[in-house]
Order: structure tokens, then C-alpha cells, then sequence
């Protein structure tokens, strides 16, 4: 049994480590990746010339890669550069795409996190929900509430168990928003190199 255990395991840390290396690979056959979270639109000028001969556009926090073929634009934030510098369980990159290479065009930026982050994340609070309800119930029918010893422990118990969940929400909710804030830095500067880009075309 405990050989079958182990072989879930290796294959359960397997399947993370390839999920999130399909997520960082700087590609466009990741532009579609990861599990859709955010989104949001706005009105700004795509020119290819703020783009290298690689279609690679370094960042100060990270780095940009044109995908003319998918009409998208992929942000891959780096970690390593923020004040903060650890990655959490939920990272974040994000695809900008665009309608064409004009004045104002239409940017639909849409933020994603690996699938195997959001499963992991969804499957912690539906196991510790779930063992929550079924001991309550058990304990219910095996009448420990029936004294108030027995109530007293059975609400302290629950309380505990509500913590720990408590505490699993503000664990995610602070990476998100640290994460989110980091590709949100990065986004900026992407449109400030494209602003900046536009006004020297403009110029000239």
C-alpha cells in the first residue's frame, strides 16, 4: 500500500512540475495556458519597432515577447527582481492582445494561474470542508453534543476547524495579491514602452 502511496505522490509532484513549467515557458503555445482569472480592456497603440529582433522587449521587472501570428503580447513577470523576492504557490502571468498595429487599438489583457495551483488550492478547501462537515455529523450521531462537556468540545473543535480555513483564505489572498500586484507593475511597464514608443513615432 504504501508503495502505491508513493507512486501517487511522485506522479502528483510530476504532473505540478509540469504544469508549471508549460505555464513559464516563454512561447506562444503558452499565450492560451493556465486557468483565466482576471481580464480587463483599454485603448492603446501596438507597434511592432518597440520590439526586438527576437520580438523579446526586456522589462524592469520582467520581460515582454511578441506574438504577431496569435496578435497577442505575453508578460512573464521575474520574481527574482521585486522586493519580495520569493515566488509564491500562485503565480501569475498575463497575454495582451491586440486588434492591429494602429493608434488606439484595443487591448484585452487577461491574467492566468496554472491549473495544477488553482486544482491544488480548490481540492485543500473542499478536503478540509468536507472533514469538517463529516466529523460534525459523526459526533452529532454519536451524541456528543447531548452534554455540555461534549457541546463545549464539539464547537471548539468546529471553531478550530473554521481557523484553519480562515487561515487558508488570507494564505491565498495575500499571494494573489502579491502576484497580481507584480504582473500589474510589469503591465505598466509594458504601456509605458508603448506610450513612449507612440510619442517618438508621433515626433517624427
Amino acid at each position: 500500500m504504501s508503495a502505491v502511496y508513493l507512486l501517487g505522490a511522485v506522479i502528483l509532484v510530476g504532473l505540478v512540475v509540469a504544469d508549471w513549467m508549460a505555464f513559464t515557458r516563454n512561447s506562444p503555445s503558452a499565450l492560451g495556458y493556465g486557468l483565466p482569472i482576471g481580464r480587463q480592456q483599454e485603448m492603446v497603440r501596438v507597434t511592432p519597432a518597440v520590439f526586438g529582433s527576437d520580438l523579446s522587449l526586456p522589462l524592469p521587472h520582467g520581460a515582454a515577447r511578441l506574438c504577431p501570428d496569435q496578435r497577442a503580447i505575453m508578460l512573464l513577470p521575474e520574481w527574482k527582481r521585486f522586493g519580495l523576492r520569493f515566488r509564491t504557490a500562485w503565480p501569475l502571468n498575463g497575454a495582451v492582445y491586440y486588434d492591429s498595429f494602429r493608434d488606439d487599438a484595443k487591448l484585452g489583457f487577461i491574467k492566468r494561474m496554472p491549473w495544477s495551483s488553482a486544482l491544488l488550492t480548490a481540492l485543500w478547501f473542499l478536503t478540509v470542508t468536507v472533514g469538517l462537515i463529516a466529523y460534525l455529523v459523526s459526533y452529532a450521531h454519536a451524541g456528543g453534543f447531548a452534554s455540555a462537556p461534549g457541546a463545549f468540545l464539539g464547537v471548539a473543535l468546529s471553531g478550530l476547524g473554521l481557523l484553519v480555513l480562515l487561515f487558508g483564505c488570507m494564505v491565498v489572498v495575500a499571494a494573489y495579491r502579491l502576484e497580481d500586484k507584480r504582473l500589474m507593475i510589469v503591465y505598466d511597464e509594458l504601456r509605458a514602452a508603448l506610450r513612449a514608443t507612440a510619442n517618438i513615432d508621433q515626433v517624427r
